[in-house]
């Protein structure tokens, strides 16, 4: 198996071949151990944005990566609309090495105003190729997943995190309608439904 390492330079080298602004940033399993959670995970998970419409964007894009994807890997697109249990309905791309040498690639197309920010805000880290989402950032996404592992996630990067990371995530948490899980994590409340007022990409 390639290592994390590879696999990101791998991903940076694809993603740089692609012609127009490719946006894109580490989000999900891998940017909670870099932000120092100690966890593992099977998959990479890529947030891109092209500057296109969220629709336009994912068939756009699926041709563009064919058409410079190294033959050893195959891509799938996957519409979120299509996965009634996706609490984003992003369209996703799939990237799959034939060898098996490199984990499953998931490229996730931004669909939300706050997750093109996250991309825009996302920190350089030594070594790594490709930034990485800030912690509220990253907790905003684990909070609109549904996942064990995310929610454990969320409560382990807030214990991370600083004065003003706290706020700001807590600021985020409101913009994404996921306040009261948030302080259902830290504080052991009761589950509550809420409302998702999140704004699509234009």
């Amino acid at each position: 198996m390639k290592s994390i390492s590879d696999t990101f330079e791998t991903i940076h080298a694809i993603i740089s071949a692609l012609p127009g602004e490719v946006k894109a940033a580490i989000v999900g399993g891998y940017a909670a151990i870099l932000h120092g959670l100690e966890r593992t995970t099977l998959d990479v998970d890529i947030c891109l944005y092209s500057g296109v419409s969220h629709e336009r964007a994912s068939d756009e894009m699926f041709g563009l990566l064919k058409a410079h994807l190294p033959e050893r890997f195959r891509a799938e697109l996957v519409r979120g609309t299509l996965v009634p249990d996706d609490p984003f309905q992003h369209d996703l791309i799939v990237i799959d090495d034939r060898q098996g040498d490199f984990p499953r690639i998931d490229l996730i197309l931004a669909r939300y105003r706050w997750e093109l920010e996250a991309i825009q805000e996302a920190q350089v880290m030594a070594g790594i190729p490709l930034p990485v989402v800030s912690r509220p950032h990253l907790v905003a996404m684990k909070l609109r997943s549904t996942g064990l592992k995310d929610e454990s996630d969320v409560v382990g990067l807030m214990g991370l995190m600083d004065d003003e990371e706290r706020i700001k995530a807590c600021e985020l948490a409101r913009r994404v309608g996921r306040a009261r899980k948030l302080s259902r994590l830290l504080t052991r409340l009761p589950e509550e439904t809420e409302e998702t007022p999140d704004e699509f990409i234009a």
